[in-house]
């Protein structure tokens, strides 16, 4: 089945495919990637709910955004310096 993606990334998934994975307007989906594949899990309505915060006990300490953001482009700088990729 094929669908086309939004300017956006977004997909819409199929009504058939939300019902054989039990999914409905409250629900969500999990992304599992393998390889060059993306397999789609179902996470029906309430599950949902219970995985907010989950991650939690994981985090060291609250980082704000736009730190992550600039360590994250230091690196890349730094990998593409290396590579001969830079400005």
């Amino acid at each position: 089945m094929y669908a086309k993606m939004s300017k956006k990334g977004q997909i819409t998934v199929p009504k058939s495919i939300r019902k054989k994975l039990n999914i409905d307007k409250d629900g969500g989906v999990l992304f599992l990637v393998e390889k060059n594949e993306v397999k789609i899990k179902g996470i029906p309505a309430g599950h949902v709910e219970n995985l907010a915060g989950s991650l939690k006990k994981y985090a060291r300490s609250y980082v704000p955004l736009g730190r992550v953001r600039e360590k994250i482009k230091g690196k890349i700088a730094d990998e593409a310096a290396r590579e001969g990729l830079s400005d």
